[in-house]
Formats: structure tokens, C-alpha cells, sequence
């Protein structure tokens, strides 16, 4: 594979880059690995073993789910290696320096902001699903076999949890979200950034990782299945939240020359996404809310995406 690249591309530039023809098949191979190697992944061992272990415990499903955020970054190792691009530029570095520290405390605490805002937009406008008698969630726990739990524990309980998600949750959820971060944000997003502006760039990148949700998509995870226009509905709000949402972690990407504080903002969104759910009488019309993933809840997200696009092009033509 390594002899097909070199003879197809160009040369190599002075700088030791990698050429546009060489980035190129890079680009492709990385693509059909990382959706080829998921999707089979997802249909052996999620979907087929839910229909096969329908009672299976959340934490088991979980743990599956979790696993397949790893094959982003194996796409890459593979990818580098086998087309003898190695490791070097791997945008993987902790510089706080020359005001790059400023990226990674956006990535860090951003996500909550825009979770909060989300879930009151929602909860706006399904005011009839709003309750702090925390019944959905007490529920939830009920069936796991918790001991009962007043409705007094349980808002102490989440706001427990929401605190200890926003100081702690990027670095918990970190290995995980560097599994898909390294792909996503340090690989794909720099073989793409030289041939689009940064509209295109952020509408193509945030396809394809909405797209490559699609076999979770499909099996409800984020959005259950009992809902109009199941599942294409669905899809297309996960690629609405993959364009807001990897908007942002691209911008303190391309702005920190490093996919760290990607890692970052994405497991702040992990670990945070959820909360809304606890004051929900039934769990919420998770196609619109109140997580960040729901179409309503998403928009300030949108709005910000937006922006920072905005701020990507007055950069871009600074650059000229």
C-alpha cells in the first residue's frame, strides 16, 4: 500500500508535508477504514448482541458503545503507518503557551453553558415535561434495583453530579474521547482544512461524523425509536449536532494547532449531555431535547457553531 501512495502522488514538498495527491488517498483510506471497521463492530456487538441479550445491563451496553470510540484512532495509527506518513504532526500537544491556554478552557467549560442553555430552551417549550419531583429519574433508579430515593436525594444527587461533571468530566471521560478525537479532529479535519474554507470544511467533517453514528442512531441510542419519522429524523439530527458540536471542537483545534482540547470538549459534553433528563416527568422528547443532541436544545449550540465559523473566515482572510 505504501508503493501505490508513493508512485501516485506528487512530490513531497520542501518543508517535508505531504503532498495534496498523497493527503488525498490518505484521506479516502481513512474514510473506508474508520466506517467499514465501526459499522461491522456495531453490528456484531452491539446491535446483534442487544437482539440476541435484550436484558443485558446498561453498564455491559455501555461499555460496548464506549469501545467503538476507539476505532477513530486505530483508523489513524493504521492509516500513518501503513502508508509510511509515521507519527510526526500529530497534533497532539499541551501548549498553553501564547495564549493557546485560552482554547483549552473554552473546550473545558463552554459545554456546560451551552447544556444549560439547551435544556432551558427546551423545557420553554415543553414546559408540561418540566418537574423537580424527579420522577423519570427516580424511576430509572428504581428499576436498577436502587433502595427508594426521595425527590429532595435525587435533586442532590444531580446537582452533584453536574458539578463534579463540569470539574471533572473531560478528564474521566478523556481516553475514550481520544479515541475518536485523534481521528476525527486530529487527522481528518488537517487533510481536509487546505482544500475547503471553513464552511465546507465544518459541513463535510460534521456529515461524516454524524454519519458514522448511523448504526447507533439506528438502534435509538440517542434518540430511542418511538418517534415520527423514525429513523431518518433521527439521522439527521445527529449530523445537525455533529456540525454544531465538532464546529466548536475544530475551532480550539485549528486555533491550539492540537486535537487536545477537542478531547476536552468532548468529554465535557459526555459527561455533562444527560443531565437534563433528570427533570424530565418522563424522560423528554429526546428527538428535540433536553439533551444537547435534540434538535431545540442543540440551537444555541447551532448559533455559536455559526459564529465560529464567522470568526474562522475574518482569520482565514487576515491570512491573505
Amino acid at each position: 500500500m505504501k508503493d501505490i501512495i508513493e508512485t501516485s502522488a506528487s512530490k513531497t514538498a520542501d518543508d517535508g508535508e505531504v503532498t495534496n495527491g498523497k493527503d488525498g488517498l490518505r484521506t479516502v483510506l481513512y474514510l473506508v477504514l474508520v466506517f467499514a471497521l465501526t459499522y461491522l463492530y456495531e453490528w456484531i456487538f452491539v446491535v446483534k448482541y442487544l437482539n440476541e441479550n435484550p436484558g443485558d445491563n446498561i453498564a455491559s451496553v455501555s461499555f460496548r458503545v464506549a469501545f467503538a470510540m476507539f476505532v477513530p484512532a486505530l483508523c489513524t495509527l493504521l492509516v500513518r503507518l501503513f502508508t509510511g506518513e509515521g507519527l510526526s504532526g500529530s497534533k497532539i500537544s499541551f501548549n498553553l503557551k501564547d495564549g493557546k491556554h485560552k482554547y483549552f478552557l473554552l473546550a473545558w467549560f463552554s459545554p456546560a453553558a451551552f447544556i444549560f442553555l439547551g435544556g432551558l430552551l427546551y423545557f420553554l417549550i415543553f414546559r408540561d415535561n418540566f418537574s423537580t419531583g424527579m420522577e423519570y429519574i427516580i424511576g430509572v433508579y428504581k428499576e436498577q434495583g436502587v433502595p427508594e430515593i426521595t425527590a429532595a436525594q435525587m435533586r442532590n444527587v444531580a446537582i452533584q453530579q453536574a458539578v463534579t461533571a463540569v470539574i471533572l468530566g473531560p478528564i474521566i471521560n478523556c481516553i475514550t474521547c481520544f479515541g475518536e478525537e485523534w481521528g476525527w479532529r486530529g487527522y481528518l479535519l488537517f487533510k481536509l482544512k487546505d482544500r475547503m474554507k471553513p464552511l465546507p470544511l465544518m459541513l463535510a467533517t460534521g456529515v461524516i461524523w454524524g454519519l458514522w453514528h448511523i448504526p447507533l442512531t439506528l438502534m435509538g441510542h440517542n434518540y430511542g425509536t418511538e418517534y415520527t419519522g423514525y429513523p431518518y429524523l433521527g439521522v439527521a439530527a445527529m449530523v445537525v449536532f455533529c456540525f454544531s458540536v465538532g464546529t466548536l471542537l475544530s475551532y480550539v483545534t485549528l486555533k491550539s494547532g492540537s486535537c487536545i482540547p477537542a478531547v476536552i470538549g468532548h468529554g465535557a459534553f459526555n459527561s455533562l449531555s444527560a443531565i437534563g433528563i433528570f427533570f424530565t416527568k418522563d424522560g423528554g422528547k429526546l428527538l428535540f431535547g433536553p439533551s444537547p443532541t435534540g434538535l431545540i436544545a442543540g440551537i444555541p449550540l447551532l448559533v455559536f457553531a455559526v459564529i465560529l465559523i464567522r470568526l474562522m473566515d475574518k482569520d482565514e482572510e487576515k491570512e491573505k
